[in-house]
């Protein structure tokens, strides 16, 4: 029981009274990580086996570090617990229940790019005058009528985003059928598909789905504020409302809801009480952040009308009060934050700056660089979206699944003469490999060997890191050395890859690992910082000793384009409780760098506070 030893009362009382249903408040930093291992090793304890619990998150990182903090405070066993996210959860289902989710089990996992890819192709055959640059719109469209579980025409006429579909709608319908049976023919599915179809797969099999819910005594959701209705609909078979011996646990914090634009969906956590006559636990005290800083974040949401009621409190007393600098423009507001970031720095505090959208940095960064202040901006490319991984990547693809027409064109366009007209020449009419050989033959270069060589790596036996290793040897270093002007940067990147798919059990595990985790793996290259600036979206989670918050005028926090005011006020929440020990908020009066005269406003979240839980700041 040595895991209770650090929790406090309301902790303590929802993990041992956390039994049937259960929803948890947890405020930003209120310690919901420490609470869920603790409710884990609690279950452990009163003699659950591990392989009964299942713990679901938003990213494999935080799954992967529950489960490590479970295993150092419960031992082996811990090991065996089913954790991850959704889309892990949701891949493992099919991939043991194939046939009966009327799939292949080596169907592939299509990443953003690649769907959006697919769905261009689809959209100009059936339309040849469509612009690839909508695809990213249609793609939205589709993807929330999934999570949403509600038609493609309510998603459109609803939406103000999709207003210019709502007069073409049985055109996006068509563009929606085109786009899932070419899927269907390549064995192929994107993130959305898995979610649907697991939940189909369990909806329609009653002998899975009872399965898995006798197998399965425990449920634990973190961050269940980011939930979408089809995650909800999922959870809701899965668990059964006051079953003797089954527990379900969800943890959020209804005030950090702020990824509506990816299906997210309130509701979910509001009406859980109801929907499962839960009990309800609150973590409201605080341990991150001053007390000054702390009663700031209380104000922030008091007006908002949408919220669970909770206040907050700071585990102690004092600390420097919050501070509001108004500066005369941007690049004003770029050389105050500049200058008290560098001192904050030189004290050896951590620094974030947030702001609602990137084109507000701008200004900042070129001050940053003109003082040689070194900082990361978060939202790099992902490790796995670089041009020379995904083209690796797309070989162990086909070499597992031959019908995997995306990654086979990718391939096909590597080689010398095969643009993106000949490469869908090649496979439109190809019904197998052997077909597609010839077709190639026919329209490659008479000094070209290309389709001999393809033959042989799509031939080549071992496990992943062989076929790799194939292609790199005999094709792919050689393309890279002409094609990229950073050919040797790149080269580590394929040693990582290959030396990663060297460990791997199998092809399949490997390309899923790329595909379900949605966490940034940044290149090696890259120095770390004390000053961060990032998005509020992307810093949801983190904290820094000291934060700014800068471009809090009205039409950037709220942004101009928000369609839900009560979002815009719960980012404004999350940006400021990331801070610790000191928080500035700032704004320009204007906007434009030089002969702009537009006046802004300062944003209504800061206004609708007490005067007394800020200071006015001159720029420095």
């Amino acid at each position: 029981m040595d895991h209770l030893k650090n929790l406090n009362d309301e902790q303590k009382r929802a993990v041992t009274e956390g039994d049937g249903a259960v929803l948890v408040v947890a405020g930003p930093g209120s310690g919901k990580t420490r609470t869920i291992i603790s409710r884990i090793c609690h279950q452990l304890d009163k003699g659950v086996p591990p392989e009964r619990i299942l713990l679901l998150t938003f990213t494999n990182k935080a799954a992967a570090e529950m489960k490590r903090r479970s295993l150092e405070l419960a031992g082996d066993g811990a090991g065996r617990i089913m954790a991850g996210t959704f889309h892990h959860f949701a891949n493992v289902l099919l991939r043991r229940h194939a046939m009966a989710a009327g799939l292949s089990p080596r169907f592939t996992i299509l990443d953003d790019e690649d769907a959006i890819t697919l769905l261009a192709r689809v959209m100009k055959r059936s339309f040849p005058d469509a612009k690839r640059s909508s695809a990213s719109m249609f793609m939205r469209t589709f993807s929330l009528s999934k999570l949403r579980m509600a038609p493609l025409s309510e998603i459109i006429m609803d939406d103000p985003e999709f207003f210019q579909l709502s007069r073409h709608l049985e055109e996006v319908q068509t563009i929606a059928d085109g786009y899932e049976k070419e899927k269907k023919a390549m064995d192929a599915l994107d993130f959305d598909d898995l979610l649907l179809l697991s939940y189909k797969l369990l909806q329609e099999n009653p002998h899975i789905l009872e399965h898995y819910r006798s197998h399965y005594t425990d449920i634990l959701i973190d961050e269940f504020q980011d939930t979408d209705r089809l995650q909800a609909a999922f959870i809701s078979l899965l668990y059964l409302p006051q079953s003797s011996g089954r527990n379900l646990m969800v943890v959020g914090d209804d005030s950090q809801s702020i990824y509506s634009f990816r299906g997210a969906d309130l509701r979910n956590m509001l009406e859980f009480r109801d929907s499962y006559c839960a009990k309800v636990f609150f973590l409201t005290t605080n341990y991150r952040s001053s007390d000054p800083i702390v009663k700031l974040i209380n104000k922030c949401i008091d007006s908002s009308s949408v919220k669970i009621d909770k206040t907050l409190t700071a585990t102690g007393k004092g600390g420097d009060i919050p501070k509001l600098m108004e500066a005369q423009n941007p690049s004003e507001e770029a050389y105050a934050i500049a200058s008290l970031a560098e001192r904050e720095l030189l004290d050896g505090s951590k620094v974030g700056v947030l702001f609602r959208s990137t084109y507000i940095v701008s200004e900042l960064e070129l001050e940053l660089n003109r003082r040689g202040i070194s900082y990361e901006l978060r939202g790099g490319m992902r490790f796995a979206e670089q041009a020379h991984i995904k083209d690796m990547l797309a070989v162990l693809r086909v070499h597992e699944n031959p019908k995997d027409k995306a990654a086979l064109s990718r391939i096909l366009r590597l080689l010398p003469g095969i643009g993106e007209k000949k490469a869908e020449s090649v496979i439109s009419d190809s019904s197998s490999m052997d077909s597609i050989f010839q077709n190639l033959e026919k329209v490659e270069s008479k000094k070209s060997n290309a389709s001999s060589l393809l033959r042989e790596i799509l031939s080549t036996e071992g496990n992943a890191a062989a076929v790799l290793d194939k292609f790199y040897t005999s094709f792919y270093r050689k393309y890279m050395e002409i094609t990229f002007d950073d050919a040797e940067e790149r080269k580590p990147d394929i040693d990582a890859l290959i030396g990663a798919a060297a460990k791997a059990p199998d092809v399949s595990s490997f390309l899923d690992s790329f595909v379900l985790s949605p966490d940034e793996v940044r290149r090696g290259s890259e120095k770390k910082t004390s000053l961060i600036l990032s998005t509020i979206h992307q810093a949801k989670g983190l904290e820094w000793d000291t934060v700014f918050v800068m471009g809090l005028a009205e039409g950037m926090l709220p942004h101009t384009r928000a369609s839900d005011i009560e979002e815009e006020r719960r980012l404004f929440y999350v940006a400021i409780s990331r801070a610790k020990t000191k928080l500035y908020l700032s704004y320009p009066a204007v906007s434009g760098r030089f002969y702009s005269t537009d006046e802004l406003q300062l944003s209504r979240f800061v206004t609708e506070l007490p005067g007394n839980s800020y200071e006015v700041i001159s720029g420095i």
